[in-house]
């Protein structure tokens, strides 16, 4: 998944700086709120069940472990 920052102009979506994605892509958008997330809100949110219809990941628990171990190693600018 990939966080992109973007600002609502009073009809879309726009980045807050270039994206690289194809065109019509789809998106799922989360607009953030002042104070933290609870439990109801998360699941309330769209998250959970999000990659209920991947089907490349295979197994979940090792999909996710991958993406923590690739976001610990990458390079950081």
């Amino acid at each position: 998944m990939t966080a992109i920052r973007a600002h609502y102009d009073g009809k879309a979506f726009v980045p807050d700086e270039p994206v690289a994605l194809p065109k019509n892509t789809p998106l799922f958008i989360l607009v953030g709120k002042k104070r933290p997330m609870t439990g109801k809100d998360i699941l309330n949110s769209g998250f959970v069940g999000l990659w209920k219809d991947r089907t490349d990941i295979g197994d979940s628990v090792e999909f996710a472990r991958k993406l923590r171990k690739d976001a610990e190693t990458r390079k950081r600018d």
